[in-house]
């Protein structure tokens, strides 16, 4: 029997310091920074996760077994995912790596209409080589 993944990986406006951070219907028992692969487009006011090799960094929110099904809930409607008939985000699972190296698994939102994006623009890796996108964040990283 697999375990039941208890961490959800946010890397736009759910993050502390953006705009739908308070969003969270309950509170993390963690949060840590963490890479998964992908690319970054930058949609304007969100970005959208697409499949590709760069490193992206966001934040690990690790959720309660008992208050992982009502946080879920409340991150599709916001994300656009299971609410109707055309999914703006998908939920799945992705391997992501924490900054001390450690291995995690977590649900996160990859943009589902990929080709639809095209012609936005990709979040290029900075000095230190990640892709990183922030809106209004307070306070520094």
């Amino acid at each position: 029997m697999s375990q039941r993944v208890e961490a959800i990986f946010v890397y736009g406006t759910l993050q502390r310091g953006e705009e739908r951070a308070r969003c969270w219907p309950r509170q993390p028992s963690q949060i840590e920074w963490c890479m998964i692969r992908g690319q970054l487009r930058d949609l304007g006011d969100y970005p959208a996760l697409l499949a590709g090799e760069d490193l992206i960094l966001g934040e690990l929110w690790h959720i309660a077994e008992a208050d992982l099904d009502a946080t879920l809930a409340v991150l599709d409607e916001i994300e656009g995912y299971g609410q109707g008939d055309e999914n703006l985000y998908v939920r799945e699972i992705v391997a992501c790596r924490t900054l001390a190296g450690e291995m995690r698994r977590a649900h996160t939102y990859r943009y589902a209409k990929p080709d639809e994006i095209v012609m936005s623009p990709i979040i290029l890796p900075d000095a230190e080589g990640l892709c990183r996108w922030t809106r209004c964040r307070i306070g520094g990283s």
